[in-house]
């Protein structure tokens, strides 16, 4: 039988991973979608500008995402939330 902290970081893991596969998936199909309501619009004006904006500043909120996975990662792999919560 395995330690109830191994299976405790295992679904902690998993859970992490998930999170940041939907936030991921949602940020993408916001950008499809706001792309696609860009393309109505005349490239010049400044509804077109600000729904450019708003899709490079979504698709470049992913890789914060993915380096947040990478820390939550290793602070389950070191047991400190394990630690925390014994307090």
């Amino acid at each position: 039988m395995k330690p109830k902290s191994t299976d405790s970081q295992s679904v902690r893991r998993k859970n992490a991973i998930l999170g940041a596969l939907s936030a991921t998936v949602l940020r993408l199909t916001a950008a499809v979608t706001l792309l696609w309501l860009r393309c109505g619009r005349d490239p010049a004006g400044f509804s077109a500008k600000l729904l450019l904006i708003l899709i490079v500043l979504d698709l470049g909120s992913i890789p914060f995402i993915w380096i947040s996975l990478r820390t939550r990662l290793r602070e389950i792999q070191g047991g400190e939330e394990d630690a925390a919560a014994q307090y």
